[in-house]
């Protein structure tokens, strides 16, 4: 007579075009990319303003040129400490089926 045992396990998700697409790291991608565009905007604010300092010349005389290269290249770090972290493995539970005969 055959006994049909079930275990609860772990196993690692995969997609079957693994080899094409690495698995999506969601949040961590999402907030990378989005202090990459903020760092990008620090960065064109502040040319814009050493660009055209006859126009604004207290604004590119003033601390605020510098503070914006500060928050780029703050932004920029964030995204590369982001971008670096490995990719998180989700598990989901498989239930496995063990037969044994007695």
């Amino acid at each position: 007579m055959k006994d049909v045992t079930t275990f609860s396990s772990m196993v690692e998700r995969s997609l079957k075009s693994e080899e094409a697409k690495p698995l999506s790291r969601g949040l961590s991608d999402l907030a990378g990319w989005l202090f990459t565009v903020n760092a990008a905007r620090w960065r064109r604010r502040a040319q814009f303003y050493e660009r055209h300092r006859d126009y604004f010349p207290r604004l590119a005389a003033s601390p605020f040129v510098d503070r914006c290269r500060a928050l780029e290249a703050a932004s920029r770090e964030v995204a590369e400490v982001l971008f670096a972290m490995p990719p998180r493995v989700d598990l989901v539970p498989v239930p496995v089926t063990v037969s044994r005969i007695k």
